[in-house]
């Protein structure tokens, strides 16, 4: 960060001792006259809402964040071949640069949208900086916030907040967020891909968001959880959330290259001769094949042998033959295959989970069955599965709700875990959260010291030498594991 920064101040400098000797040596007809107009001085906050917009998705849902490192670690996808927990510093370092460049963008984008006086673009950018700024203290726990985005101020080496500084900063910004889109004004413009400018959309995507992070935190501080809950379920007028799969953030792409899905362009095969390393993982596949969920085609192909089998971490797994190419199932058309595919940032059967939990857990009153069923349903509609079918999963012994040997809070955090597929790094917050589904095989690498999938992401090695406010404290053991983020409260882990 320090050495953007750095590259930023110079440039700035060499800006501003050009425009120095300009003023001093130019007539001013001369500059009226040498005025470009195809070269704008100025651009538009929504141009620069679209670039934060497709660089955080860009990294978020690529290939090598997505599938290879959150998927693997969340159970849902894996690498064959490989199937590593893979450490590789220009990768981590390209990660951690790119989830601040957004951030950045997005905090231009408000600046930009102020001085517009376009108020519902600003809370749209605010919206998106808060989104990102999760995923990504959900990845590494201890971020540069409060003074990030703040080089001008002087804030050249930004100071670590803890993550609950951040949450609770999180939660001010998406309340003003959301306050500002009830009297907002402006077109959010053509910048906005994924809601076309529907502030109605962005509203619900908003408070959803918010609801998300108090969840996400209700283990560890529960009476903020429960007052932030509260008030947005209490007041679904002023703060509306994502109920329908229309309400889906959902960033659909083009489809013509270079802006094609990104799924689609590491594993694309239109021609039905899938071949990348990329596939399913065990811990998926045999959920769904255990409670046949009518999920599973539309998740997983069939393999070379006519069946579905994910790939296996645990001591020995190389050596597995049916974790080799044949074997193991590639990830489904509509989530892998599809260069006009969808980059899902939040969907509504997830709000409905939390929903359910939130009644369960006695946060605000309601029908927990009704809200978890509800999850199920828009989850089955969204993935094209007709009634009878959800009918008859419903039915199922540790599907029904009451039934069975699994808890109702367990069959929540599962569903939700099934919903979210292809959201990799919220299905592994999801899964150290609550600690379902348990998983307690890891990659072959670190089998012998690990009884649970990676605790975060390795700090980038450019933050570490750079960045005089790193955190010296932060245990690194084994890269992945050592200190648990602030909301994981799981004992007995390691």
């Amino acid at each position: 960060m320090k050495k953007i920064m750095k590259t930023n101040i110079k440039i700035q400098f060499v800006i501003l001792a050009a425009a120095l000797m300009l003023s001093n040596s130019c007539t001013k007809d001369f500059t009226d006259m040498n005025i470009n107009p195809d070269s704008p001085t100025v651009v538009p906050a929504t141009n620069v809402f679209l670039k934060a917009t497709t660089s955080a998705i860009g990294t978020l849902f690529g290939e090598r964040l997505d599938i290879y490192y959150a998927g693997s670690y969340a159970g849902q996808t894996a690498a064959i071949g490989t199937g590593d927990y893979e450490y590789r510093v220009d990768i981590n370092n390209s990660m951690w640069r790119s989830m601040y460049i957004a951030m950045t963008y997005f905090v231009d984008a408000g600046r930009l949208a102020k001085i517009e006086e376009n108020t519902n673009l600003y809370a749209a950018a605010l919206t998106m900086k808060a989104f990102v700024a999760q995923q990504a203290t959900d990845m590494w726990g201890k971020i540069p916030y409060s003074e990030a985005f703040r080089m001008s101020e002087g804030k050249i080496y930004p100071k670590y907040d803890t993550q609950q500084e951040i949450y609770t900063a999180l939660l001010k910004e998406l309340k003003e967020a959301a306050d500002t889109f009830n009297s907002g004004t402006g077109n959010i413009g053509v910048g906005d891909w994924m809601f076309k400018a529907n502030v109605d959309k962005w509203k619900k995507f908003c408070n959803s968001v918010r609801l998300r992070v108090a969840m996400r935190m209700s283990n560890v501080d529960e009476a903020t959880a429960k007052a932030v809950v509260a008030e947005i379920l209490g007041n679904p007028a002023t703060y509306p959330v994502m109920t329908e799969n229309a309400d889906n953030a959902y960033f659909w792409w083009p489809g013509v290259s270079p802006d094609q899905e990104p799924w689609f362009q590491r594993m694309g095969a239109l021609d039905g001769k899938k071949k990348d390393q990329y596939r399913t993982n065990s811990v998926m596949v045999n959920i769904l094949k255990d409670n046949n969920d009518p999920r599973l085609p539309v998740y997983v192909d069939k393999n070379k042998y006519g069946n579905y089998n994910g790939y296996r971490f645990y001591y020995g797994q190389t050596k597995d033959t049916l974790n080799n190419g044949n074997n193991v199932s590639f990830i489904a058309d509509r989530f892998g295959n599809d260069p006009k595919g969808f980059s899902p940032l939040m969907n509504c059967a997830e709000v409905h989970f939390f929903i359910a939990e939130a009644r369960q857990r006695s946060f605000v009153t309601g029908d927990a069955k009704a809200a978890y069923e509800t999850g199920i349903a828009r989850s089955m509609d969204e993935n094209k599965i007709g009634a009878a079918a959800v009918t008859a999963y419903l039915a199922q012994p540790e599907v029904a709700w009451g039934s069975g040997t699994t808890p109702n809070i367990k069959k929540i955090a599962l569903q939700n875990w099934l919903a979210i597929f292809k959201q990799s790094v919220e299905a592994w917050s999801e899964s150290r959260r609550t600690d379902v589904p348990l998983m307690t095989s890891v990659s072959e690498n670190y089998a012998k010291n690990h009884n649970r999938p990676p605790f975060r992401m390795a700090y980038a090695d450019e933050e570490k030498s750079l960045n005089t406010s790193f955190p010296k404290e932060v245990n690194e053991n084994d890269i992945f594991w050592g200190t648990q983020v602030w909301w994981d409260t799981r004992t007995g882990i390691q």
